[in-house]
């Protein structure tokens, strides 16, 4: 199975991409899913860290009320941002047997490995998956029309985590018509962020963020993780400090960097139930159900225009 590539993520504007990233000294989320490194060092801090078993049950928890909800025999279920997924997976598993299943990520790699797992997995059909970034693609609705009829579920895990609202609320909202669901997920903070900052402050994420950075032409440096506030949200950033003096170089472009230097590697937005509802009310997307994890810091929810 070969996936099918947007504009945005050919090869020459994905370099172009990375060259603003780097002179900006803010690293867009996409280029830590690259390589095929970086898909095995992501996969290995997703299996230690991400939500398992009783936090996993409130996806299932979120399917079996769907299907209760969802009134087509047919339709597909576009997963975006797909990263491994498991997650989709376990939702399209409850819906009828004629729902396709359509994997979409800026990694390659990944789009692949979901597309891989859904086929061995289940019955249902399982349509060529489709790499674009979300954030920056132009026509996004109309190239995924030429591959998906109506009646659309679209999930989106843990992805809302890792912008700034007004960076990718806008370009979710052009995707979805009356009739389509959306189901999200956004990690939240019933008990304070430094309970969380562990997950994050860890070696495996220094591991997986460090590979841009090195891979770049970053000589040494350390990857600190903090907490910071934006308006009324916190978040998780992840910088990388520089140590030594190097030069970085990406479409052709040399950027020096000197000690104390540094450069944004990574952020997760936090939320609380009210924050998420304000956040999205601008878009016009309304939370009708949600779902919690027993821990409180994870919730999956089912939206609509």
């Amino acid at each position: 199975m070969n996936a099918i590539i947007h504009p945005s993520q050919s090869a020459a504007q994905v370099e172009k991409d990375k060259a603003d990233c780097i002179s900006k000294g803010n690293i867009a989320a996409k280029f830590h899913y690259q390589t095929q490194k970086q898909t095995t060092l992501w996969l290995k801090l997703h299996k230690k860290y991400a939500p398992q078993d009783s936090l996993f049950s409130t996806y299932i928890d979120t399917a079996e009320y769907l299907a209760t909800e969802w009134p087509h025999k047919n339709g597909s279920l576009i997963a975006l941002g797909c990263g491994g997924g498991e997650k989709d997976i376990a939702i399209l598993e409850k819906l009828p047997i004629n729902t396709s299943f359509l994997a979409t990520d800026v990694s390659e790699q990944l789009v692949l490995h979901a597309s891989r797992r859904a086929l061995e997995n289940n019955k249902n059909k399982t349509l060529k998956p489709l790499v674009f970034d979300l954030a920056t693609a132009i026509g996004l609705p109309e190239f995924i029309d030429q591959f998906v009829g109506s009646n659309r579920i679209y999930t989106f895990f843990g992805i809302i985590p890792n912008f700034p609202p007004k960076n990718i609320l806008p370009q979710l909202k052009a995707l979805l018509r009356p009739g389509d669901y959306l189901l999200f997920s956004a990690n939240l903070t019933p008990n304070g962020m430094e309970t969380i900052l562990p997950q994050y402050d860890n070696q495996l994420t220094r591991d997986w963020l460090a590979e841009f950075p090195k891979s770049h032409g970053a000589g040494r440096g350390e990857v600190r993780v903090a907490i910071k506030s934006e308006d009324d949200l916190e978040y998780i950033s992840a910088s990388f400090i520089f140590q030594e003096s190097c030069v970085m170089e990406a479409s052709e472009n040399l950027f020096k960097f000197y000690p104390g230097d540094s450069l944004q590697l990574f952020v997760s937005y936090r939320y609380s139930i009210n924050s998420l509802a304000r956040t999205l009310e601008p878009y016009g997307i309304k939370i009708e159900k949600s779902f919690q994890s027993r821990n409180g810091e994870e919730g999956v929810f089912i939206c609509r225009l």
